[in-house]
C-alpha cells in the first residue's frame, strides 16, 4: 500500500513538473521589453522621432542652393510683324516708287535746267538711265523690299523655352537658422515624449505584473486556509462523534470552508484574468500559458536601493518638464521666424536660358542659350502694423509656455514629495504587517493547541484562522505597495528605465 502511494505521489509530481515546463516563465524585465515593443503609443512616438529627423534634414537643406529646371512649349496662332501692313506693301513695291521718282525728276524744270547746264549731272543721269534701260531695276528693288518685309515678320508659331535656375539665400533675417533650431528642438521633443511613453508602459506593466504576483500568493494562501478548515472539519467531526463538539460547531466550520472555497475559485479566476491583461500588454495571445518568475517565490524581495536625485536632475529628467522647456525654446525660435518675415532678404540668382526661336539671333528658328547672374533684394516697407502684432503674438506664446513650465515644476515637486511620503508609509505598513503576521501565527498555534485539548471553542479557532489569513494577505499587499512605491517615485523623478527591475534585487 505504501509502495503504491509512493508511486502515485511520484507520478503526480512528474505531471506537475511537465505542466510548469510547458508554461513560459517570464521575468519583469522580459515583460517590460515585450510591452515596449508591442505598445502602439510607443510605436507612434518612435515614428514621430523619425519624422522629426526628416524635418531636421529638410531644415538644413535651406542652407544649400536650390536648383530648378523649367521647360515650356507654346503654340501661337499668328506671327509677330515689326512693320505695319502699309509699310510692308511699300517695301514690296520699292521698284515702282523709284521709277516714279525718276519720272518726276525728268519733268521738273529746275532739274532739267541743271541737267542741261551741268555736264557732270548730265553724264550721271545718262548713265543711270542707260543702266535702268538695260536691267530690270524695278524688279530687283521690289524683290529687295519683299525680302526686307519678310525679315520684319518673326516666326513664333512654335516657341520652345528651357531654363535652369540656381538660387542661394544670402540673408533672410535669420529665418533659416531659426528653422534649423526649431527642427532640432522638435527632434529632441519627440525623443523626450518617446521616453515618457516608455515610462508609462513600464509602470502599466509593473502594475499588471505585481498584481499577478499578489493574486498568486493570495491564492496559495487561500489554499492553505482551505486545508486548515478541512483539517478542522475532520477534527470537529471526530469530536462530535465523541460528544465533545456540537452540530453547530461543525456547521460553523463548514460555512467558513464553503466561503474559503468560493474565495479560492475567485482567486483562480482573478489570476487568469490578470494574466490575460499582462499577455495583452506584452502582445501575446490571451490564452498563453505563462508563469512569472516572482509568482513562484514564497517571499517577495523589497528593493534595497534608494532613489537619489537633485532638483536640477528632476527638471532635466522628467519628460513633461523637459518637453515644456523645449516648447519654450521652440516658441522663441518661431517668434524670430515671424520677425524675419519683415526684415530685408537678399538672395543670389543664376539662370541659364535656351530658346527657340533664338532671341539673340534675330528670332531665327534654332536653339540658342544665354546665362545671367544677379542679386535679388526684398525690403518690406509698411504693412500697417501687421508684422509687429504677429511678433507680439508669438512672444505671448513664449511667455505663456514659461508660465506653464513654472506651474508644472511646482506640481512635479509636490508629486515627488508625496511619493517619498508613500515610501515611508509603505515601510511602516510593512513593518506593522510583519508584526501582525507573527502575532496571528502565534495566536493560531495557541488556538489549535487549546482546541485539541478541548479548552478552546471552535469559534475562537475560526477567528484565529481568519486573523491569520488577513495578516498574511496584508503582508503581501504591504510588500507589493512598497515595490510599486519605488516604481512610482522613479517615474516621478524621470529615472524609470527598462533595466531597473534587475537593479532592484
Amino acid at each position: 500500500m505504501k509502495q503504491s502511494l509512493s508511486i502515485l505521489v511520484t507520478a503526480c509530481m512528474a505531471i506537475a513538473t511537465v505542466q510548469v515546463s510547458a508554461q513560459t516563465v517570464l521575468t519583469l524585465q522580459e515583460c517590460r521589453q515585450m510591452a515596449l515593443e508591442n505598445n502602439s503609443q510607443s510605436k507612434i512616438a518612435q515614428e514621430k522621432v523619425a519624422a522629426a529627423e526628416y524635418d531636421s534634414k529638410t531644415a538644413f537643406a535651406n542652407y544649400l542652393p536650390k536648383v530648378s529646371a523649367t521647360a515650356l512649349y507654346l503654340h501661337n496662332s499668328e506671327n509677330i510683324n515689326l512693320a505695319s501692313e502699309d509699310q510692308r506693301n511699300t517695301l514690296s513695291n520699292m521698284g515702282g516708287s523709284i521709277s516714279d521718282i525718276s519720272t518726276s525728276l525728268m519733268a521738273d524744270p529746275k532739274f532739267l535746267n541743271l541737267y542741261m547746264t551741268d555736264q557732270t549731272v548730265k553724264n550721271t543721269v545718262n548713265y543711270i538711265v542707260q543702266k535702268m534701260n538695260t536691267a530690270d531695276v524695278e524688279g530687283a528693288l521690289n524683290q529687295l523690299g519683299q525680302d526686307l518685309s519678310n525679315d520684319l515678320s518673326l516666326d513664333i508659331q512654335n516657341v520652345y523655352v528651357g531654363a535652369i535656375t540656381v538660387e542661394e539665400p544670402i540673408y533672410v533675417g535669420g529665418k533659416i537658422r531659426a528653422y534649423n533650431k526649431v527642427a532640432a528642438y522638435a527632434k529632441e521633443l519627440a525623443q523626450t515624449q518617446l521616453g515618457g511613453e516608455d515610462q508609462k508602459v513600464i509602470v502599466t506593466v509593473d502594475e499588471a505584473y505585481w498584481q499577478i504576483v499578489s493574486v498568486a500568493n493570495k491564492m496559495r494562501l487561500t489554499e492553505q486556509y482551505v486545508d486548515l478548515l478541512r483539517q478542522m472539519d475532520q477534527n470537529v467531526e471526530i469530536m462530535k462523534q465523541e460528544g465533545v463538539a456540537t452540530a453547530s460547531d461543525q456547521l460553523s466550520v463548514r460555512v467558513k470552508l464553503n466561503e474559503a472555497e468560493m474565495t479560492q475559485i475567485k482567486a483562480q479566476n482573478g489570476l487568469a484574468l490578470s494574466k490575460m491583461l499582462l499577455c495583452q500588454l506584452c502582445g501575446m495571445p490571451l490564452d498563453s500559458e505563462i508563469m512569472l518568475k516572482d509568482e513562484m517565490n514564497d517571499s517577495l524581495d523589497i528593493p534595497l536601493d534608494t532613489v537619489s536625485y537633485t532638483q536640477e536632475d528632476l527638471y532635466e529628467n522628467r519628460p513633461e518638464l523637459k518637453s515644456l522647456e523645449l516648447a519654450v525654446n521652440m516658441y522663441d525660435m518661431k517668434s524670430r521666424i515671424v520677425r524675419a518675415d519683415y526684415l530685408p532678404t537678399v538672395a543670389l540668382m543664376g539662370n541659364y536660358l535656351i530658346t527657340n526661336p533664338s532671341a539673340s539671333n534675330g528670332f531665327a528658328n534654332d536653339f540658342h542659350g544665354m546665362w545671367n547672374v544677379g542679386v535679388v533684394a526684398r525690403i518690406p516697407v509698411y504693412h500697417f502694423g501687421e508684422g509687429i502684432n504677429k511678433y507680439r503674438r508669438a512672444k505671448s506664446d513664449v511667455i505663456l509656455t514659461q508660465y506653464q513650465l513654472e506651474d508644472a515644476r511646482g506640481k512635479v515637486s509636490l508629486q515627488v514629495n508625496q511619493y517619498e511620503k508613500k515610501i515611508a508609509e509603505a515601510d511602516s505598513r510593512l513593518e506593522m504587517a510583519l508584526k501582525n503576521m507573527e502575532n496571528a501565527e502565534e495566536n493560531l498555534r495557541v488556538a489549535n493547541i487549546g482546541f485539541k485539548e478541548g479548552v478552546v471553542e471552535s469559534s475562537l479557532v475560526l477567528a484565529a484562522q481568519t486573523a491569520w489569513l488577513q495578516a498574511h494577505s496584508e503582508e503581501i499587499d504591504a510588500r507589493i505597495d512598497r515595490i510599486m512605491a519605488t516604481v512610482y517615485l522613479r517615474q516621478a523623478t524621470g529615472q524609470l528605465k527598462l533595466n531597473d527591475s534587475e537593479n532592484d534585487k
